[in-house]
């Protein structure tokens, strides 16, 4: 019997896009109020003069959609328990999978049995590392720079609303390839925040933001030690990376 041919070209994004998109109402109730604020805030569909393109929303939507509902899951994790529809996806229609891996990825692949799943889960957890690392790509022009921007207001606002929670970042890190994007990623600190959140917590943010820019007359980070709320855009020549010994 001929061995079957493994598809590892599966867009699992897409599996989990269209999977927000149809259980968006149970999804949402997983998530904390002030996400769903924002969301709200910004969402085309439900304001008019909503600031962000339609792109940048559902890219925004799925960046929540992981912290919230897939709770900082690595990509390879957030796979298993949506192929299985076990974990978080436990009660949700995600593939027709059964918890012993017997059936077909709806929709999505084309092939059957454990074979299939077993080597797209292993092409995913190989590259997994210490965090979850997502990767958002939008055509050139669609405002990545804005959406960078509007993810990190979201996780300040949540870090500081429940600071006990990990799942929120404190400070933010911004590289830029090279010294050209380094310059126009300025927009970060100049555009209106308020574009994008929710007058109620705009001034919070207004009064702890700190941004720090390391172009080519900076040669240090001026945050302190312990501090929250720092934004710091530098391009990727000017961090270096230090190992502390045991000694």
């Amino acid at each position: 019997m001929a061995k079957k041919k493994i598809n590892q070209d599966f867009a699992f994004f897409n599996a989990l896009y269209y999977f927000v998109q149809t259980n968006r109402g149970r999804v949402r109730q997983k998530y904390r109020k002030l996400s769903k604020h924002l969301l709200d805030f910004n969402d085309p569909d439900l304001r008019a003069d909503a600031y962000l393109r339609r792109p940048q929303f559902e890219a925004l939507e799925m960046y929540v959609f992981l912290k919230e509902f897939g709770e900082n899951r690595h990509v390879h994790q957030l796979f298993k328990e949506w192929a299985r529809n076990e974990g978080i996806f436990d009660g949700f229609q995600t593939t027709g999978v059964d918890k012993k891996g017997q059936g077909t990825l709806l929709g999505f692949l084309d092939l059957e049995g454990d074979e299939q799943y077993d080597a797209l889960f292993a092409k995913m957890s190989e590259r997994a590392r210490s965090y979850p690392n997502y990767i958002f790509a939008l055509t050139m022009g669609l405002g990545k720079t804005i959406l960078m921007a509007t993810t990190i207001f979201y996780e300040f606002l949540l870090a500081n609303k429940f600071g006990k929670d990990t799942k929120y970042c404190r400070n933010a890190l911004v590289f830029a390839p090279d010294k050209t994007v380094l310059q126009s990623l300025k927009e970060i600190r100049t555009f209106d925040l308020a574009l994008v959140v929710p007058p109620e917590y705009a001034n919070f943010l207004r009064t702890n933001l700190e941004f720090h820019f390391l172009d080519d007359t900076a040669s240090t980070i001026g945050a302190q030690d312990g501090s929250s709320f720092n934004i710091i855009i530098s391009n990727t020549q000017k961090i270096i990376l230090k190992r502390k010994t045991a000694q």
